[in-house]
């Protein structure tokens, strides 16, 4: 829309230029010289003597006075063509036409198309558990009836999972504690905590500051960056695919 006004605008005021310069040497070419030649005979134009006899005064009150005409007349004929524009382009009660809600849809999926998948937010959260799965085996581990192995199987199964998963978890997250004390360390809590951040148990009275022996330092994640799923990714639930040898 403001195109259209734009392009229109700028060819009306072109037109209007035009024909300010044509009427300019049209009067300078034609009816000066005509009124010079009648000029003795009728007395009544003897008061245009001293304008034709200054033709450089004459050009200046001849172009401003037609510019100023000329230019208000250009201003009411963009404001006229803004206003039949502006009202193709709507239907009453300001809604848009169906073509420009037809052209807003497609710009939407068009940009919907160049951003990332957004996937849902249970799948955003099952997606720990298949990282934790594909090297650590995680899910088969606490699937796993531990009450027909003896402590010796359990801690050497143990340790391959904790290898496994700890590679994937450092993959795509990056941890650091909330506390760099060690544990067991007595450490100052300041007015304005966060409590999301750090929990406070045992004999909580009064208001911070506090004072205690820090049990859990705690973690926060500095760095998160999971592998981006697919639409089709995110409409199932599978956490490991089932494996079958094929002899």
């Amino acid at each position: 829309m403001k195109r259209s006004i734009t392009a229109q605008s700028a060819i009306i005021i072109f037109l209007c230029n035009a024909f300010l310069i044509a009427l300019y040497f049209f009067l300078l070419k034609y009816v000066f010289k005509g009124i010079s030649e009648w000029e003795d005979p009728y007395p009544t134009v003897q008061r245009l003597t001293h304008l034709m006899r200054n033709p450089e005064l004459t050009s200046i009150i001849v172009l401003f006075s037609a510019g100023a005409v000329l230019t208000i007349v250009s201003w009411v004929l963009v404001w006229i063509f803004g206003n039949r524009v502006i009202r193709r382009n709507r239907e009453p009660g300001g809604q848009p036409t169906t073509k420009v809600v037809k052209s807003q849809k497609k710009n939407r999926k068009a940009l919907t198309a160049d951003n990332s998948f957004v996937p849902s937010p249970q799948r955003a959260s099952l997606q720990m558990l298949i990282i934790l799965q594909r090297k650590g085996r995680l899910l088969d581990f606490l699937q796993e009836d531990l009450s027909q192995f003896d402590d010796a199987q359990i801690g050497a199964a143990v340790r391959n999972i904790h290898s496994g998963c700890k590679e994937s978890l450092s993959e795509y997250i990056d941890l650091e504690p909330i506390f760099k004390e060690e544990e067991g360390k007595e450490v100052s809590i300041p007015k304005g905590f966060d409590s999301k951040a750090i929990q406070l148990t045992g004999n909580v009275k009064g208001e911070p500051p506090f004072r205690g022996i820090l049990r859990h330092r705690g973690w926060r994640a500095s760095r998160v960056k999971f592998p981006q799923l697919t639409a089709k990714e995110d409409k199932d639930n599978v956490l490991a695919p089932a494996e079958i040898e094929i002899a």
